[in-house]
């Protein structure tokens, strides 16, 4: 399957400012892609599958993400209403005078390089201010002198990195979760992991399973059986959506030895069968 690269076709960055902003919503279907830019996107209304490097995240309003060149994702709206993304895209050069300007060269090292696109979730002033400085880049973007756009895009650009990723840590009130913790469920978002399952979870955890399990329950709200299945669940309509396989094929990929048991959790999670859910994404 040919992957578009958006920025070349489709969407292209303003040749002037090296800049670009669109609105989009659940009426226009945006294909998997990849990009030759950067983009800060923020979720402004709704929910949806977030197809992101060979995993699956529910995204919803008040997510803010870090999107890079190599990053390959798109949208499924099953079940969605009203989803609408601001999205700010920006060159090579513009983040280059981003970083330059925020001396921060670690820290844009590991946002750059990291496996998974950063995000954080806003809620209240924090995510009414940062709809605030998207709008006013898309005015300037696509209204104003693109030397005057660049410089003002590239300030809310290097404010919005240092508010919200560089010291996310620190204003992520789910902090109370372990560093390793973390590790786990990111490695866990890896479809060999995924198929091999609670065995390896365990195996991957520098704890008891019964700590883990207690933890898992107290952080998740899920036992650790219970998050593997959802994973599974989400990479299942990921194949679904982006897929021509055969549905017996997409239940062992996922990890599950029992056809009836994923089509049980699979009409439980999201209300019909999955060859249902195909005909409607």
């Amino acid at each position: 399957m040919a992957i578009p690269v958006f920025g070349k076709e489709q969407y292209p960055l303003r040749k002037e400012s090296g800049l670009s902003y669109t609105i989009s919503d659940i009426y226009k279907h945006v294909p998997l892609h990849t990009h030759n830019h950067y983009e800060l996107f923020i979720i402004s209304e709704g929910t949806a599958y977030h197809l992101i490097n060979d995993s699956v995240q529910t995204v919803k309003k008040g997510d803010l993400f870090f999107i890079r060149p190599n990053d390959m994702h798109s949208y499924s709206f099953f079940h969605s209403e009203n989803f609408c993304v601001r999205n700010l895209g920006f060159s090579t050069q513009v983040l280059r005078n981003v970083s330059l300007f925020l001396e921060q060269e670690e820290k844009m090292d590991k946002l750059i390089n990291s496996e998974m696109p950063a995000y954080v979730h806003l809620e209240g002033e924090n995510f009414r201010r940062v709809l605030e400085a998207m709008d006013m880049a898309g005015d300037l973007v696509n209204g104003s002198h693109p030397r005057h756009a660049r410089y003002h895009a590239q300030c809310i650009i290097a404010l919005l990195l240092e508010d919200y990723f560089f010291t996310y840590d620190e204003k992520d009130p789910w902090n109370q979760m372990p560093s390793w913790l973390s590790e786990l469920l990111l490695n866990m978002s890896r479809i060999e992991n995924l198929q091999e399952g609670y065995e390896k979870m365990c195996e991957l955890a520098p704890c008891s399973p019964s700590h883990l399990c207690r933890l898992m329950k107290q952080i998740c709200g899920k036992t650790p059986t219970q998050y593997i299945n959802q994973e599974r669940l989400k990479y299942a309509v990921y194949l679904l959506a982006q897929t021509d396989r055969e549905i017996l094929d997409i239940c062992e990929c996922c990890g599950f030895s029992n056809v009836s048991h994923f089509y049980h959790l699979f009409r439980e999670q999201f209300g019909v069968s999955p060859a249902k859910f195909r005909k409607t994404v």
